[in-house]
């Protein structure tokens, strides 16, 4: 009896911990979208040189590489995936 209360209780807890991780709330063209709206409005850059590098996806947050050729200049922008906040902003020149 206690092993088949303890094997329900195991399994109630794997549900309830599936159910707690939510799909992605945007895409990747979102994150892609509003890197480029920070850049564009926020910095000044033109969006037309922008060349987005990759995105990748981790832990509640996509990360945007970019960089613009003709001013030897690149960088990485973080995007909650939930809220689409920036989290972090990184830019380098050559």
């Amino acid at each position: 009896m206690q092993k088949i209360v303890f094997m329900l209780f195991v399994l109630l807890f794997l549900i309830l911990a599936a159910c707690g991780n939510s799909e992605s709330k945007m895409t990747q063209s979102e994150a892609e979208s509003i890197v480029l709206q920070h850049l564009t409005e926020d910095l000044n850059k033109d969006k037309d040189e922008i060349k987005i590098k990759s995105v990748s996806k981790g832990l509640g947050k996509y990360t945007v590489e970019w960089e613009i050729d003709k001013d030897c200049e690149f960088g990485s922008v973080q995007v909650d995936n939930g809220s689409g906040e920036l989290l972090k902003a990184e830019e380098s020149n050559c």
